[in-house]
């Protein structure tokens, strides 16, 4: 089992921002030199709706409730075996 921090989203599936519709937002050409930088950011991309013409930047990765929880398990765990590593030597070499 893998655990994911981040998910990956589907823009193309969600509704559009403006007019609610599902299944009409497509990727569009980037007009200046902000779009392009959010496009080679691979973070976002620049979206257009076909039925409305809304056009603006939508993220291709989400976080939700359980990345918070997987990522709270992941600092725990690096605390805990940070503190077991530094007893074990402090035991084996003594301070």
């Amino acid at each position: 089992m893998q655990l994911r921090i981040f998910f990956k989203s589907f823009p193309e599936t969600t509704r559009c921002p403006s007019c609610g519709k599902i299944g009409v937002i497509r990727r569009s050409r980037t007009k200046n030199f902000l779009e392009a930088a959010v496009k080679s950011s691979r973070i976002a991309n620049v979206y257009k709706c076909r039925e409305c013409g809304w056009r603006g930047i939508l993220r291709k990765y989400t976080v939700n409730k359980y990345s918070f929880i997987t990522l709270f398990f992941y600092i725990i765990l690096i605390f805990t075996v940070a503190y077991i590593i530094t007893k074990v030597l402090e035991n084996k070499f003594g301070s």
